[in-house]
């Protein structure tokens, strides 16, 4: 997961400024996203060479209707640690393919910090309900895919308090590594060992706007999360770029 999708998935926190994307890739994926996005409570304005998101300031609005991630797994659990960000009962599902796929461990680590998270079939898959607000903590995660770590890598920021994370099985080091690129451009302040097995996130903390050019992929939907205006400190694993 790589190019929009970190971006969208973390907006809904963000208090003032809009988070601009110059020449977006356009799939079902980021439509599955952007979905999201305006589910939380974003406003999306999308024009032929842009897309400019407009976060809720932290405020994370309750979804009005379940939400289709139709056939984006990536959306289905960036998402999740969305919705354990909100108060509210958020209800996720897919299609056929998405409705098989695990995520009991997902869940289990949701409820480890705090969240509410169940699947409605008890069987770990879609649909899946989450209720928040996740507070931080301890929790261990068997990383099956990379992208439990990095769902928990971009809410946990946002949590009240810290979290300590614990990974095993990881075997998709690289794209674990980008959203470490991508919360150290964001400067936001985590601790990880070498292994990657690790993490220490501090909470309370915030991301900020933007305006770039996004070549490709589809990693910019968490940014509708965001705080405020600001950067938290020094991001990455020794204190990366501000």
């Amino acid at each position: 997961c790589n190019g929009h999708h970190r971006d969208l998935h973390t907006y809904p926190t963000r208090r003032s400024s809009d988070l601009v994307i110059r020449k977006p890739l356009e799939s079902l994926d980021t439509d599955a996203a952007l979905a999201v996005a305006r589910a939380f409570g974003a406003v999306v304005e999308k024009q032929n060479d842009f897309w400019k998101i407009t976060g809720v300031g932290g405020r994370i609005r309750t979804p009005g209707s379940v939400i289709d991630v139709l056939n984006s797994g990536t959306t289905l659990y960036f998402a999740m640690g969305v919705a354990a960000l909100g108060s509210g009962v958020t209800v996720l599902t897919g299609d056929e393919s998405i409705r098989s796929r695990p995520a009991q461990i997902l869940i289990d680590a949701l409820c480890d910090l705090g969240a509410e998270a169940a699947s409605t079939r008890d069987n770990g898959r879609c649909p899946i309900r989450v209720r928040g607000p996740m507070r931080g903590g301890h929790t261990s995660v068997r990383a099956v895919t990379s992208q439990y770590v990095s769902s928990l890598l971009l809410s946990c920021p946002l949590a009240a308090g810290d979290t300590e994370l614990t990974v095993t099985e990881l075997n998709e080091h690289p794209y674990v590594r980008m959203t470490m690129d991508w919360l150290d451009s964001q400067g936001i302040r985590y601790e990880a060992n070498d292994a990657l097995s690790r993490f220490v996130i501090p909470g309370g903390q915030g991301y900020h706007a933007y305006e770039r050019a996004v070549p490709g992929g589809f990693s910019s939907a968490t940014f509708f999360l965001r705080s405020e205006g600001r950067r938290v400190g020094k991001g990455g694993r020794s204190g990366g770029p501000p």
